[in-house]
């Protein structure tokens, strides 16, 4: 074929290309490359044809062979990084995208195609360099700008990335995702009135847009306002009946507020959600958390911990992202210990962890602290600041600069006191910039994560038939796995029931659990108990009126004076442990129990009736009352549960020596022996990092005390 009859039967083959006669022009301009194997402009086409029928690797084919035959031309490389795109080849497309904006700069698309190369890397600060470039040569380019925000954002850098948004709307007046992006924005910065001001700017424009309400919703929350948080969940539900966040997010809102009404329905919605996203592999609306809050099987916790840390994992990029780990440190050297929390404030984390970090033995160990939380300047705050060798706050670094500071500081044992609870930072871990990696304390279950090595927990909350639910090797402490502080103070002033409204006489329950631990089942045994102890009261924590109000109605609903139930307002720590001492009998709840709430009550003096359930939440207080030599307050069942606390009440002489035995206990058993529990988590480390050192893979430690 000669050259004339080449340009001929190109023209035709571009014809039928225009008309969408694919196959055609395919056929045509393959008849050409038969002869002439390396035109690029027949390659370019095919390539073209290629990616239009969703055949990206063809594509690759073919533009592979363009711009070895034209090695100058911008296109072809701009075509070939889209096609690298579209096949996940990252890396590839960053080279390619590299070479056409080095062949011709001043193309705004290629800058902002590199941009998005480095954004599906999540190397922000090298996107938001080439979306800056694409908008210097374009200065309307609207999809650069909403992509810049995108990596601001990324990049923590979240007041620029309001900016970029904001630049959007002039731009286009009617993006609803940017003017949303704004609002959710706004509200990670813990400005909730201007991202309900925001977002209801954008509903006006846009009213039966279900995220808009969904996103309002959650402002409202932040803000307190239940009731028009409920009702924006609702809108969202009555706009898309499928709508699952807002669903997960309603439940979760009426959990929290004791509304209990139609409460079964919403959790059949969202059990289904999930199930359906756990098929699909889409976003879970459920969190972990209020998983373990709802359902004490193990294995169907397991599934979704796992189904959230893919969702972590997918978003970390493999380049620049490795960090090299050193195996050649000597046995002799200190172990840095790492520990990572948003909690290093004035928060149950840090009440039970106050005395641990100033015991660990530093002729051992660095005891080094990052934190990614607020700072309240409280009492706690300073405590740790003072009791750790380094103190680092990453509270406004992103997650691989966060993963890097921790990394060049030579952490050897990393541990998370997070898991999946809400402002966790676990896409750290994701990037694995420690050695080894621990999950501990603040979540009470598994992460489900492959990047976690170890989960510090004991028998009774993690039974040795449980360890196929849990995705880290498990290290078992000798006592309880929960660290508690036996420093802390309890106020010396002087208080009587009357300071709480509290009966003179009558028999006090207390139940100073979050609400959302509060289940119907459980609260009925609580009523039974009111309706069979005359003067007895239930004192619960005030957590806002709505809920005081729903629960009051469910008490009358089940034959009891809603005002039998008390409400304690917050108080310091200190005062709130006094005013425990003056409870009888505490109660814990059943599917997700005490934690810090059921140690407090021992330290003052109170024993607690437990039901021990299925899962790690469910039995910490079980082993919280082995650990301080108080196994008869444990039971199997609810008739159990409710027949001990009778028999209790019923019974002040046995009370009365039960709460002899815990003062006794409290100051010899385990639970607050702070000292004896750093030796055995130290002995954990030792033998993890004498494992890792020798070249070993994770597998089970048990603690032996010495």
């Amino acid at each position: 074929m000669d050259t004339e009859n080449i340009k001929l039967a190109i023209e035709q083959a571009i014809a039928l290309y225009e008309q969408d006669r694919l196959n055609e022009a395919k056929h045509a301009l393959l008849n050409i490359q038969s002869q002439h194997p390396d035109i690029p402009y027949v390659l370019h086409l095919l390539a073209l044809i290629a990616l239009k029928t969703k055949r990206p690797i063809e594509a690759v084919l073919h533009l592979e062979k363009a711009v070895i035959a034209e090695p100058k031309s911008p296109d072809l490389y701009a075509l070939l990084g889209a096609a690298y795109m579209q096949t996940d080849r990252l890396e590839a497309a960053a080279n390619a995208y590299q070479k056409a904006a080095f062949l011709d700069p001043k193309v705004a698309e290629i800058q902002y195609n590199m941009g998005n190369t480095m954004s599906a890397l999540y190397r922000w600060h090298e996107a938001i360099k080439f979306y800056q470039r694409a908008v210097e040569l374009q200065p309307n380019f609207s999809a650069a700008y909403f992509n810049l925000g995108t990596a601001f954002k990324g990049a923590k850098r979240l007041n620029k990335s309001i900016a970029a948004y904001r630049k959007v709307l002039t731009l286009d007046p009617k993006d609803m995702i940017a003017l949303c992006n704004i609002g959710k924005l706004l509200l990670e910065q813990n400005k909730p009135e201007e991202a309900v001001a925001t977002l209801r700017s954008a509903i006006a424009q846009k009213p039966d847009n279900a995220d808009l309400h969904f996103n309002l919703g959650n402002a409202l929350k932040a803000l307190k306002q239940r009731s028009d948080a409920i009702a924006s969940y609702q809108k969202a539900l009555q706009i898309n009946p499928e709508h699952a966040f807002s669903a997960a997010h309603l439940l979760e809102l009426m959990e929290h507020i004791a509304d209990w009404s139609d409460m079964e329905d919403l959790r059949h919605k969202v059990e289904a959600s999930t199930k359906t996203a756990l098929q699909t592999g889409d976003k879970m609306p459920v969190t972990c958390f209020a998983q373990i809050t709802r359902c004490d099987d193990p294995a169907k916790n397991f599934v979704i911990a796992k189904a959230h840390c893919r969702e972590i994992t997918a978003k970390i990029p493999s380049l620049n992202t490795k960090f090299p780990k050193d195996n050649k440190r000597s046995p002799d050297s200190k172990i840095t210990i790492g520990y990572l929390s948003n909690d290093f404030f004035d928060h149950a984390t840090a009440h039970l962890m106050l005395g641990l970090f100033g015991l660990h033995n530093r002729e051992d160990f660095n005891i080094f602290t990052f934190s990614h939380g607020t700072n309240d300047n409280s009492q706690y705050r300073a405590k740790i600041i003072e009791d750790s060798d380094k103190f680092f706050d990453i509270s406004e670094a992103s997650d691989q600069e966060a993963a890097k500071r921790i990394y060049d500081s030579g952490v050897d044992i990393l541990i998370d006191l997070k898991g999946h609870t809400q402002y966790n930072r676990l896409q750290i871990f994701a990037f694995r910039p420690a050695p080894l990696q621990v999950a501990y304390l603040g979540f009470p279950g598994t992460t489900g994560a492959d990047f976690m090595d170890y989960i510090l927990t004991d028998k009774i909350v993690s039974p040795e038939d449980h360890a196929a639910f849990f995705s880290e090797k498990i290290v078992y402490l000798p006592h309880c796995y929960q660290v508690n502080n036996n420093k802390q103070e309890i106020s010396d002033a002087p208080i009587a029931r009357a300071d709480f409204g509290l009966p003179e006489n009558g028999f006090i329950f207390s139940s100073f659990n979050n609400t959302y631990k509060i289940e119907p089942v459980m609260f009925d045994v609580w009523m039974n108990l009111l309706k069979k102890i005359p003067n007895s009261v239930l004192w619960l924590v005030k957590r806002n009126d709505l809920t005081e109000c729903n629960l009051k109605n469910e008490a009358n609903a089940r034959g009891v004076d809603g005002d039998r139930l008390i409400f304690a307002e917050h108080m310091p720590k200190e005062e709130h442990l006094a005013r425990s001492q003056l409870v009888d009998l505490a109660l814990d709840t059943r599917i997700c129990g005490g934690h810090t709430t059921t140690s407090d009550a021992l330290w003052s003096g109170v024993p607690v009736v437990v039901l021990q359930g299925n899962h790690f939440a469910s039995r910490v207080s079980s082993s919280i009352l082995a650990a301080i030599g108080l196994p008869e307050l444990v039971t199997r069942s609810l008739e159990d549960y409710e027949t001990l606390c009778l028999k209790l009440q019923q019974n002040p002489d046995e009370l009365k020596a039960l709460k002899a035995k815990l003062a006794q206990n409290r100051l010899t058993e385990p639970l607050f022996d702070t000292p004896r529990f750093t030796k055995n988590l130290e002995s954990a480390f030792h033998q993890m990092w004498k494992n890792y050192l020798s070249g070993n893979q994770p597998s089970r430690i048990d603690v032996i005390e010495k």
